[in-house]
């Protein structure tokens, strides 16, 4: 028995082994990945896990909503939105921000379809007990708990609370010009010189546009773009072209001068600005006030994150794939008639605090 001692032992080691490994890889694959950071905020932490429950309350909305929802889309955003949502959140105290129990379960009823009742109204028995079975339904069709989705709900209107606080310092005169452009589907093509040449002896941009722009709509837009302040073209080389200065302190476009072409590649085309007037306090109309409004609040946003000692944002395609994979695997369903709700992306929450919750 002494001489099979070493080989009894040797297979029961052996044996552990085996049956480590399945343990080994369930743990691997189904344990560890949830409870690793994706985003730190000072001591903060939200994990892989918390990414996909974030997802899933937004892939919920947007799918009740008859939105269509791209999880390719949305991942990285996710992340960014946690972040802000979390730095909004933290640095609440210096704007005086606070967020009530009553608005935030109003909030609530708004996601889950009861908008507009007030908080005796939603006490009412009756209305109480339709409002707490129509939440553990939608808890349990997106698998997530009352305590996530109560938070993702709370940090979104400290969000939403600080863009509406910043927005009271956004001057409503502000300097803009009345922007044209012509549209070209070669930097080569004559049209290019014969709109130089007629500017240049005086004829009017918006019939210069109509001869010789190719834009498809020309007849009707005649080129015009509008009057646009800054911190609103979606593209930043156009935003510097149109109201960036040269290393010299010039302008980088003068009025009344056709720019250099300026490609676009999502149209296929090359386009020429043109800035035909120039208004030193113009009043912003709302659209332009709300993506000012979103500018000022990413830069504070940005000017609160770079002062976070502990900040981290992991981002790699490992955790794009990790992440992307157990949404799919949610197989969310949509119950009964769409609601239209709000949408951060998809939530708006600014529109769950403008009503009477």
């Amino acid at each position: 028995s002494r001489r099979n001692r070493p080989f009894i032992i040797g297979g029961f080691v052996l044996f552990i082994a085996i049956l480590a490994l399945p343990i080994y890889a369930y743990i691997n694959n189904f344990v560890l990945p949830p409870r690793q950071v994706a985003v730190q905020v000072n001591d903060a932490y939200y994990t892989r896990g918390d990414v996909v429950d974030f997802v899933r309350f937004h892939q919920r909305l947007a799918l009740e909503a008859g939105d269509e929802f791209r999880i390719t889309d949305q991942l990285l955003t996710a992340l960014e939105t946690i972040s802000e949502n979390e730095i909004a959140y933290q640095k609440a105290p210096l704007l005086g921000i606070t967020v009530t129990e009553e608005e935030i379960q109003g909030a609530i009823r708004e996601t889950i379809g009861f908008p507009g009742l007030t908080p005796s109204m939603a006490a009412e028995s009756g209305v109480k007990s339709d409002i707490s079975e129509a939440f553990r339904q939608l808890l349990n069709r997106i698998q997530l708990s009352e305590e996530a989705y109560t938070e993702i709900i709370k940090k979104g209107l400290f969000r939403e609370k600080a863009r509406r606080e910043l927005q009271r310092d956004v001057p409503l005169l502000q300097p803009q010009v009345h922007l044209y452009a012509l549209e070209f589907k070669r930097d080569t093509d004559p049209g290019v010189e014969r709109s130089q040449e007629r500017l240049a002896t005086g004829d009017s941009i918006a019939q210069v546009a109509i001869d010789l722009s190719q834009e498809l709509a020309v007849a009707q837009t005649q080129g015009d773009l509008g009057w646009v302040p800054q911190f609103v073209l979606p593209d930043l080389d156009v935003e510097n072209l149109i109201f960036g200065l040269s290393e010299n302190g010039q302008k980088n476009l003068l009025p009344n001068t056709l720019s250099e072409s300026q490609w676009d590649g999502e149209s296929a085309v090359y386009r020429y600005y043109y800035i035909d007037e120039v208004s030193d306090a113009r009043e912003l109309d709302p659209e332009d006030l709300d993506t000012i409004t979103d500018h000022s609040l990413a830069v504070w946003l940005e000017d609160q994150r770079v002062l976070i000692e502990d900040y981290k944002l992991r981002f790699d395609s490992e955790i794009f794939e990790w992440i992307g994979t157990q949404v799919l695997n949610t197989n969310i369903a949509v119950e009964g008639t769409a609601t239209p709700l709000p949408g951060t992306g998809p939530v708006d929450i600014g529109d769950l605090l403008g009503g009477g919750n």
